[in-house]
């Protein structure tokens, strides 16, 4: 690739990596970045669970031994109490406790939440007519509770849930994400409030990213929660419970609904229908394990896009066609095995669709210079192959197949045709006196007067204009398509006199250059164009012997063609 053109290539590569790393901070593309991260999150190996976490579900079997739902309260003291009876590190509640109830129901569940370590109840931010509220369920009993946490998700704009907030604060109120403050107590270590952001890696808007480990079923420990009290009662009365204690002592254990119809499912990235304590579960089992989704930063995907960028530059550069495009795919292959293997080992969440679109356009931009370059090349070696390397015009070779192309068109439009044939006088004695270098310094600006002076006819078919050819030495062919004898001898006369007006300089000297012409006018009865050129080179010779410096025309017996 030649210099220039490589600068240029270079620069347009530049200006295509700026532009996609300001498309990154924009986040349009932003969606599709998480299509590829959900792929990452369905082809990774389960993560392991934290052996701490259990969840409890109110399933079909319970809502049908229990009853219908929502339950009498005394039902959750029930769980309560076993809970702490078998030495359950937490109690974690995720539903609503709003539903009616009596005064011996609530004084059962008052005397279960005193008597409990560890409980925690859900709270979570509504939007109702008088504005957002904070809901509390179980609010006269709250005082019981070890803590609270907020239970508000917000799905992405694709309707799948990716990310939680931290802390959530609303007027004077505040509270950390539910799984977060059990987890957060579970460690011994500090929840995130306004004022203290979390440890963990969170996205440009602050949200953690939930690092899902698994499936629903097959990630956690599951239990229903009839199987649980019936083990409570088991236990009590001296027989073998269908649940160990063993499974539940130490444990976090988390409570919630994942009965059809009763659970608030959101989708995710894993399963379209994921209940809320799974949720609480991976959040939590990411706290735990110290397994975060760490989003790259700007600056780390800005560097990924130029880095790509440069890299296609330089490979893709040197292929042509459909290879081109075959590496360009490999490389993609590549990049996207590596974003994988970054996120799958390290957790680590890299741009992958901004710097494919950047290797994309960079490819486009890469065949749009080869098409370009290969076309100069075309009509750089089109130009030596039919171009006469000093004077610039057609060289005789092609100029004839032209000539040939134009005599079958005129005899299949029955139209007039015309050469003509020049010669520089006295060109010999320029060589001699001067030197050769003077001599072809005199071809060359003759040859520009004479193109100078055939017809383009500007506006019509290209193929309509006339052809300057060098004809070899001094010698010059001239095609005129549509000319009669007259106009021939129009423009050989038009040709003579620019010439003869023309100064021709080289080395500080100005030379006075003249030419004789003779012109050759096409028959229907010629086979090939040398009877017509023969015909202009003896009417050449007869300007040469009249005195030169002037236009002749041969006069043939045959009938001329129709004028137009």
């Amino acid at each position: 690739m030649p210099k220039r053109a490589l600068l240029i290539y270079a620069l347009c590569g530049l200006v295509i990596m700026g532009g996609f790393v300001l498309l990154l901070a924009t986040r349009h593309l932003e969606r599709s970045e998480y299509f590829v991260l959900d792929q990452f999150f369905r082809r990774r190996a389960f993560l392991p669970s934290h052996p701490a976490i259990v969840c409890i579900n109110v399933d079909e079997e319970s809502i049908q031994a229990v009853g219908r739902w929502p339950w009498p309260r005394r039902e959750y003291a029930r769980m309560a109490q076993g809970l702490e009876e078998w030495g359950a590190y937490a109690a974690v509640f995720d539903f609503s406790f709003g539903q009616p109830s009596t005064p011996e129901d609530d004084e059962a569940l008052r005397r279960a939440f005193q008597e409990s370590s560890r409980l925690y109840l859900p709270v979570y931010l509504e939007l109702q007519k008088r504005g957002k509220v904070w809901v509390h369920s179980l609010q006269e009993f709250e005082q019981h509770a070890t803590g609270l946490g907020h239970v508000n998700v917000t799905p992405d704009t694709d309707g799948l849930l990716r990310r939680i907030t931290p802390y959530l604060r609303y007027r004077d109120e505040g509270h950390p994400q539910l799984a977060i403050r059990v987890a957060c107590d579970y460690l011994g270590t500090p929840w995130p409030t306004l004022k203290s952001a979390p440890p963990w890696p969170l996205d440009r808007s602050g949200d953690l990213l939930i690092n899902w480990a698994g499936k629903w079923y097959g990630t956690f420990p599951h239990y229903s929660y009839v199987e649980v009290l019936r083990s409570f009662q088991a236990a009590r009365e001296g027989r073998q419970p269908a649940v160990a204690p063993e499974e539940l002592r130490g444990k976090i254990c988390l409570i919630g609904l994942t009965a059809t119809g009763l659970v608030d499912v959101k989708a995710t990235p894993m399963e379209p229908l994921y209940p809320g304590i799974g949720i609480h579960a991976n959040i939590m089992n990411s706290i735990l394990t110290n397994r975060f989704v760490a989003p790259a930063s700007f600056r780390t995907n800005a560097l990924c896009v130029v880095g790509m960028g440069v890299l296609t530059l330089f490979l893709v550069m040197p292929f042509r066609g459909m290879r081109s495009l075959i590496a360009w795919l490999i490389y993609a292959a590549l990049w996207i095995q590596a974003a994988f293997l970054l996120f799958r080992s390290q957790g680590l969440w890299v741009s992958v669709i901004h710097p494919l679109l950047a290797m994309g356009a960079l490819l486009f931009c890469s065949a749009i210079a080869s098409q370009a370059i290969e076309h100069r090349e075309r009509l750089r070696f089109f130009r030596l192959a039919t171009r006469d390397g000093l004077t610039g015009l057609y060289a005789i070779r092609h100029a004839r197949a032209m000539l040939l192309d134009a005599m079958q068109e005129a005899r299949k439009a029955r139209a007039s045709l015309a050469v003509l044939l020049i010669d520089v006088d006295n060109f010999k004695s320029i060589n001699d006196t001067y030197g050769h270098q003077v001599g072809d310094a005199v071809l060359k600006q003759v040859a520009e007067v004479i193109q100078a002076s055939t017809r383009l006819r500007l506006g019509s078919d290209p193929s309509n204009a006339d052809v300057a050819a060098r004809y070899g030495g001094e010698e010059f062919l001239v095609l005129l398509r549509h000319a009669h004898a007259k106009e021939a001898a129009v423009a050989g006369e038009r040709i003579r006199h620019a010439v003869e007006q023309a100064r021709v300089t080289c080395e500080e000297r100005a030379l006075q250059v003249t030419i004789s012409v003779g012109a050759g006018v096409f028959s229907p009865e010629d086979p090939t164009p040398d009877a017509m050129i023969r015909r202009a080179d003896e009417a050449l010779y007869q300007a040469k012997a009249a005195g030169k410096n002037r236009v002749c025309i041969f006069r043939s017996t045959s009938a001329p063609p129709p004028e137009h």
